[in-house]
């Protein structure tokens, strides 16, 4: 599943590509995209260039219960921006223990790990089909584990606690 705007920056498209590279061999691989924008027409399309209508879901805008439940019920996120700051629904899938797939942007590789997930070069639609079968092949208990993984890994570096108490810190340091 993936989760954003419809817009360029957001890489629907090429995770569209992906898909369609990816489907002959895993023709019951479902994808779900959440999300609206002014590019949902374009991507439509793409859809359909590629006769993926039936494997590929449009939710359009969800509210947070709705996203929460989409989240619940994938595999995993995929992640195919081209620019953008550390995204927040990565963090959010992470939490919810799902292992990720996300394109090498920004602060993202610092976030993503081979245990919690997979990066791939922005834009390239070859790599990101390539990652997008081998999640499909793993075993149930091996995608459990790496969403675990995710889930400790993004408390680790993002609990709001820590942050707030490193953040009290430096400025008792900085008081002197």
């Amino acid at each position: 599943m993936a989760i954003g705007r419809f817009s360029a920056q957001k890489g629907f498209g090429l995770l569209i590509e992906a898909k369609a590279i990816a489907a002959p061999a895993l023709p019951n691989l479902h994808l779900t995209l959440v999300g609206d924008g002014e590019l949902r027409r374009q991507i439509k399309g793409l859809i359909d260039k590629y006769g993926l209508g039936p494997r590929i879901t449009l939710t359009g805008w969800q509210d947070e219960a709705g996203v929460r439940a989409a989240l619940d019920a994938a595999q995993a996120l995929i992640l195919s921006s081209f620019a953008e700051g550390l995204r927040m629904v990565l963090m959010e899938a992470m939490a919810n223990g799902r292992p990720v797939i996300a394109t090498a942007i920004a602060r993202v590789p610092e976030l993503v790990n081979r245990y919690a997930g997979w990066t791939v070069p922005a834009g390239d639609a070859m790599a990101l089909a390539t990652v997008i079968h081998a999640l499909s092949q793993m075993p149930p208990a091996r995608l459990a584990e790496m969403g675990r993984a995710a889930r400790l890994r993004v408390l680790e570096r993002h609990d709001i606690y820590h942050q707030a108490s490193a953040l009290a810190a430096h400025f008792r340091e900085a008081a002197g």
